[in-house]
């Protein structure tokens, strides 16, 4: 499987320069759309300490995903944070994936299902002691939601590309 990886926002290892255009664009139209679909998480106000890393992969098919790593108050827990995957469509972006409990760094897997890439996170915290590789593969209608249960599966070993290594390029949604 080739995937091109495009920054949207935050640090992935791949230079900003790679397509500027794309950043300018989509950025702004996701964070719209993120600020939307988080608040319907219950949440009365806005967590001023939201940050999401995103970036933008294109999947076998053709078409792009956008994967989110948000991080703050209300999106973390001992286990980790919320990792969302999302496919543009139309004006606004279709839920493949809300998945929680995720530690960094995210990876982009060479193998795919369903036209969708395999994204590799870490597992650890919240009870789990020894922390280990798990592999989010896509149903057919979305990622699995937990990386710590079936159908979320253990690597055999750490592979893939780093797409999220860490928060040091994260930017706040609420500015």
């Amino acid at each position: 499987m080739i995937c091109t990886v495009i920054l949207v926002a935050g640090s992935t290892g791949v230079s900003q320069a790679q397509d500027s255009a794309a950043v300018r664009q989509t950025a702004e139209p996701l964070k719209a759309f993120l600020r939307s679909y988080l608040s319907l998480w219950g949440k009365v106000s806005p967590d001023k300490t939201t940050q999401i890393t995103a970036v933008t992969v294109k999947t076998n098919s053709g078409k792009p995903e956008d994967i989110v790593y948000v991080s703050g108050q209300d999106w973390c827990g001992s286990g980790g944070c919320t990792l969302l995957i999302l496919e543009p469509s139309e004006a606004t972006f279709k839920i493949l994936g809300k998945v929680t409990i995720v530690q960094l760094p995210v990876r982009l897997l060479a193998s795919s299902r369903n036209w969708h890439p395999d994204i590799g996170v870490t597992v650890q915290g919240g009870g789990v002691r020894v922390g280990y590789e798990a592999v989010l593969s896509f149903n057919g209608e979305n990622y699995p939601r937990n990386p710590s249960l079936p159908p979320a599966r253990k690597a055999a070993a750490v592979q893939g590309k780093v797409i999220i290594a860490n928060n040091e390029g994260s930017i706040f949604l609420y500015n």
